[in-house]
């Protein structure tokens, strides 16, 4: 329940309805970290809209945000004090923080922070990759959720 709520504070924009999303839902922020041609990591501000599932004219509809092709989910443990050294996503997943921090340095130098409730979408599937970090004196527990290539 905890991190549904913080995954709630995490929405940003808004949507017109003429789009066929809710016109009052927001999107879900996340950060997506891929490589480029050259193999170099990079992050990169993204959303998820939320799209109205109820029937037209129903009030206040309920929404959702899909995560396509997403199957397999398992929850990754990095323990304190722990540094993962340069190694590439195992594939491309979104991964949730539900417990701890991290941080993730990209190929191209930036430096992130990940905290309790933050989105990335991990995708640096080739080149050098990022290393990860545990922050603080706890675990870091993060949801995985692999999504098939687009």
């Amino acid at each position: 329940m905890r991190c549904l709520l913080l995954l709630a504070l995490s929405f940003v924009a808004t949507l017109p309805a003429s789009s066929g999303f809710a016109a009052d839902a927001p999107a879900l922020h996340y950060w997506h970290l891929y490589s480029d041609d050259k193999g170099v990591s990079h992050f990169k501000d993204e959303t998820l809209p939320f799209k109205v599932l109820g029937q037209p004219g129903m009030a206040n509809p309920p929404a959702a945000a899909s995560l396509e092709g997403a199957k397999g989910a398992t929850f990754l443990l990095l323990h304190a004090g722990q540094t993962e050294d340069w190694h590439r996503a195992p594939a491309k997943q979104f991964l949730i923080v539900v417990h701890g921090a991290s941080q993730v340095t990209a190929g191209d130098g930036t430096v992130k922070e990940f905290h309790l409730g933050d989105i990335v979408l991990m995708d640096d599937t080739t080149g050098k990759g990022h290393i990860t970090k545990n922050l603080g004196s706890t675990d870091h527990i993060a949801l995985v959720i692999p999504v098939s290539a687009p």
